[in-house]
């Protein structure tokens, strides 16, 4: 069923166990991407899937819920559902009680006793980070994440940001994970990681030799990160106000992006390598004082928000901030690093700007600044597009503005596109870590995050703004 060459590792056949099979990461993500890979025969020719929630079903019930999300989302070719759907079963349990582990330590062995071989097993935990202890615990004490060797049977365990709630819930997190399994074994999902135009940042970086020598403080006079949403909170009051713009988007997407864009070149393209160097780059970010946190960050709530279902009147949390952090990274010392995120904004985008030094030795009199910016563009374009200047025809030598460009959608078919989790799924089966976020990151971002959301909170520095939804912020640095 597989047409690509995979090691044999990935053609062993695989054991999908998803705990929270009923919940909403199933029902808008996951189930769609192991479809996709299903239609595309980049599955293991024998794989089997079980759903393991506390709801009273069967493997029939199951199977109509699902059947009916496909339906209502309009999946094409709806003729290979039910083919695709006879992969699913379900087990009954509590994520609480050791004893339904047991008895899905039986369900598994019994698969593998018809297989005859021990099956690559992947345990995905779409649950909230509430329900990581319990479900690792279990899964560690009845045995089911113990690998059969080193040549067949894999066990690996997937687990949704977030990875923690600050830094000392995240070392607590990332101890029993430590303790109970190995470093190649956990799968940290950021999907923001699995976009295609993420993936290629990378890529780009590296293997256009013009870049090279301009990427450093000589010649970059500062990037900036920006994740703005038109969207307000909508119905996740309650849950945003505990959370706030900084450790939604921030202290993970953000940061990541941020990371992908100064860090050093890898010794070889090899995940390992990758992985490194972008640890490397987050904890080369300065850990901000408190006069640091006054002066170089902004956080803004919009207008309305205190009146949202679920919020405190008297909230303080921002839904906007603004912050210009710093890097210790020999080629980046001294240049502005900025992260913007806000909801309620004007438009919606994500994108990274590299903003370019002024010419110093221009041979032509301009108006205004000539500087060059590359404008790596995520959503709601794809693209990347470079800004340059070139003398405008006739007898002077005035110059103009022109732009240089790379459009995805332009480019290539649509058809050749990767959805993110569709991506990052495809990966774990590999084994390829690349894509998703090692320990060594993960403390690095909440101690860069940690002293600014204390600050905010202890100190009000610097204090909330108010803004209007839908009109642009205007900060002057």
């Amino acid at each position: 069923m597989n047409d690509i060459s995979q090691p044999s590792k990935f053609e062993l056949p695989t054991i999908f166990v998803i705990f929270g099979v009923t919940g909403d990461l199933v029902k808008k993500k996951i189930l769609k991407a192991l479809y996709h890979l299903y239609r595309k025969k980049r599955l293991p020719q024998r794989f089997r899937i079980y759903g393991f929630s506390r709801r009273d079903y069967d493997d029939g019930k199951l199977r109509s819920y699902l059947r009916e999300i496909m339906q209502t989302n309009s999946y094409k070719e709806p003729e290979y559902f039910d083919e695709f759907l006879q992969a699913f079963s379900y087990v009954k349990g509590d994520f609480n009680i050791k004893v339904a582990y047991d008895d899905l330590a039986k369900t598994l062995g019994r698969v593998d006793g018809e297989w005859s071989i021990c099956s690559n097993k992947l345990f995905y935990l779409a649950v909230p980070p509430t329900s990581y202890s319990d479900i690792v615990t279990n899964l560690h004490e009845s045995g089911l994440t113990k690998p059969c060797g080193p040549e067949e049977g894999w066990t690996r365990v997937i687990l949704e940001k977030p990875f923690g709630t600050d830094l000392a819930t995240a070392l607590g997190l990332d101890r029993q994970l430590g303790d109970l399994f190995k470093e190649e074994q956990i799968y940290r999902v950021d999907h923001y990681l699995g976009k295609e135009t993420v993936k290629n940042i990378l890529v780009f970086r590296f293997s256009n030799s013009f870049l090279t020598p301009s990427w450093n403080k000589n010649y970059i006079e500062k990037i900036e990160v920006r994740l703005l949403e038109h969207l307000d909170v909508q119905s996740r009051g309650e849950f945003y106000d505990k959370v706030g713009a900084l450790r939604d988007v921030g202290q993970n997407h953000m940061l990541q992006l941020l990371g992908l864009f100064i860090m050093d070149h890898p010794y070889k393209f090899i995940p390992e390598d990758i992985r490194n160097k972008r640890s490397e780059a987050l904890a080369s970010l300065h850990v901000m004082s408190e006069s640091d946190v006054a002066k170089r960050t902004y956080r803004g709530q919009y207008k309305g928000y205190l009146q949202e279902k679920g919020v405190d009147p008297k909230s303080q949390t921002e839904t906007y901030f603004r912050i210009e952090a710093r890097s210790d990274l020999p080629d980046f010392d001294g240049v502005p690093l900025i992260l913007e995120s806000g909801k309620a904004q004007e438009c919606e985008m994500i994108e990274v700007i590299v903003t370019f030094k002024e010419t110093p030795l221009c041979l032509y009199d301009v108006e205004g600044e000539q500087k060059n910016t590359l404008h790596y563009h995520i959503r709601p374009d794809e693209k990347i597009t470079m800004k340059f200047f070139a003398k405008k025809p006739g007898f002077s030598n005035e110059t103009a503005e022109h732009e240089l460009g790379f459009d995805y959608n332009k480019a290539y078919s649509k058809e050749l596109f990767v959805d993110d989790y569709e991506s990052l799924l495809f990966d774990i089966i590999r084994g390829d870590q690349t894509l998703f976020v090692s320990t060594q990151e993960i403390m690095s971002e909440w101690k860069f995050i940690e002293p600014i959301v204390k600050t905010w909170k202890e100190q009000n520095k610097p204090a909330l703004f108010e803004y209007e939804k839908g009109k642009k912020i205007e900060i002057k640095s």
